[in-house]
């Protein structure tokens, strides 16, 4: 059951790119202001107040998930799996930001180039193309743990709660407009859960990485690890980023256009083989367990 409502998510996910802005869980912003006004949770510290919002949420989708446990010979369960699967996704593909500038490189137009870039990398997007397409390549192989790989490891392992956690840790962490000023402080402590939920699918994906591609660099390159990591969030993030680097070979300087698109191909090539590696894991779980 477990397998088959990633499946048919990921296959929502790509089919209906309309329903996306579900994914963006703007309602947080409403739900943590009422909780301020009506509880004043800024008064019970970043951890308490982190607590005291997610409890109700979280015991929502656990009471859910139980009441459809079985129902209907598993029909409803398999329903609401791959509806909470669904939304704790992205909450942006990976595949459209990558071909949106791709075409950029095509039209080899700097702005546009750049401008295409941003949603992967953020307002420090480089305007050089060698730094930028090396730096859109590494952001491929960390987004995809946030994006996919980390909300369906917590699937696995929890649930529909475990994914909605996740998922509800990364917004807040991410998106600072879902917080009141007063509230800010949360980001922190989501930032340094968010690391410890990641730790073990980071390596997870690592290890895919090195299968799916050269495994004796990728190995090489997770060997000498991160040393220069300001926590564990971050340390993360540059694991799979050195790693996924390796396994493709990456230049080490891209000259022109076509070089930047040829990394660029290989480099999301390697996250959608690493992901059937995920599938055909789960699935040997599920069979085993």
């Amino acid at each position: 059951m477990t397998v088959l409502s990633l499946i048919i998510a990921l296959l929502l996910e790509r089919s209906l790119p309309q329903l996306k802005s579900f994914r963006r869980f703007d309602g947080l912003r409403d739900y943590s202001r009422w909780m301020l006004e009506v509880l004043q949770i800024d008064k019970l510290g970043p951890w308490g107040a982190l607590a005291v919002l997610m409890a109700p949420l979280l015991l929502a989708v656990w009471l859910l998930s139980s009441m459809f446990h079985n129902a209907l010979f598993g029909l409803f369960e398999l329903a609401f799996g791959v509806i909470v699967i669904y939304l704790s996704l992205g909450p942006d593909e990976l595949d459209p930001q990558v071909d949106d500038y791709l075409d950029t490189l095509d039209d080899d137009d700097p702005q546009a180039r750049r401008s295409a870039a941003m949603p992967l990398l953020g307002q420090d997007a480089p305007e050089a193309l060698p730094e930028q397409a090396e730096g859109m390549c590494r952001a491929l192989f960390s987004e995809a743990l946030i994006r996919i790989y980390g909300p369906v490891f917590w699937f696995v392992v929890l649930g529909p709660v475990g994914a909605v956690a996740y998922r509800i840790l990364e917004r807040f962490q991410r998106q600072a407009d879902l917080l009141d000023e007063s509230l800010q402080s949360l980001r922190a402590v989501a930032r340094e859960l968010l690391g410890w939920m990641d730790w073990i699918p980071a390596r997870i994906t690592a290890f895919a990485y090195m299968i799916a591609g050269r495994f004796d660099d990728g190995w090489q390159a997770f060997r000498r690890g991160v040393s220069l990591a300001a926590d564990l969030h971050e340390q993360n993030t540059e694991l799979l980023r050195q790693v996924g680097a390796a396994a493709i070979g990456l230049a080490e300087r891209i000259t022109a256009p076509e070089s930047a698109a040829a990394e660029l191909r290989k480099a999301r090539g390697l996250v959608l083989r690493a992901l059937v590696i995920w599938l055909l894991l789960v699935l040997a779980l599920t069979l085993l367990f």
